[in-house]
């Protein structure tokens, strides 16, 4: 009994082996085919990957006294940059340091939460990131929201050694309350320091 198994197997095998090839078309039936014509208006594979021109940059630069505009109309500018020296119960003290306000302009009919605006500085030729500063009159940046036509400024501070002056401030502002987690392009404000 043992051995008609493997027999009965094998002949199976060769049964559905032979009725598989039994449809296969005959040489003189095969056609070749044109390929498809592209729809007319579809765009081509070179037009689908070109950015739309509409879209927002993720990134832009701006020099020190400029604004850059949102495209929901909320503004921001860098302002009041200045050298300083940091006080005895400042964080670090007497440190030199650079002090500037960051003002945001809404011009939406919405609130805007400033709450979660990231702030980072580099300076220097090399691009060296500087140390966050705290004073009186830095204080902890923005904690609430700016209101529809209404403009929110706070003040700042990174840590800028006397024999620098080249500062780049990096700004990124997300609206987590938005469902798909929106993140405005990413503005950098640069320029020297006198």
């Amino acid at each position: 009994m043992k051995s008609f198994k493997p027999a009965l197997s094998g002949l199976l095998f060769l049964l559905v082996a032979a009725t598989g090839c039994a449809g296969a078309p005959d040489e003189n039936q095969v056609v070749d085919l044109e390929p498809a014509q592209e729809a007319a208006g579809s765009p081509t594979e070179e037009e689908a990957t070109e950015p739309d021109e509409e879209e927002a940059p993720s990134a832009v630069e701006e020099e020190f006294g400029s604004e850059y505009t949102y495209a929901d109309g909320l503004t921001v500018r860098l302002a009041g940059v200045e050298r300083r020296v940091s006080g005895e119960w400042d964080m670090p003290e007497s440190a030199p340091y650079v002090y500037f306000d960051i003002q945001f302009d809404n011009g939406t009919d919405a609130p805007v939460d400033l709450t979660y605006l990231a702030v980072y500085c580099q300076v220097g030729e090399e691009g060296r990131t500087a140390e966050d500063v705290y004073t009186d009159d830095t204080g902890t940046g923005f904690t609430s929201a700016v209101m529809g036509g209404r403009t929110a400024t706070a003040g700042y501070g990174c840590a800028l050694p006397e024999d620098e002056s080249y500062l780049q401030v990096e700004l990124t502002l997300s609206d987590w309350e938005e469902v798909d987690d929106y993140v405005r392009e990413t503005v950098y404000f640069v320029g020297d320091v006198v």
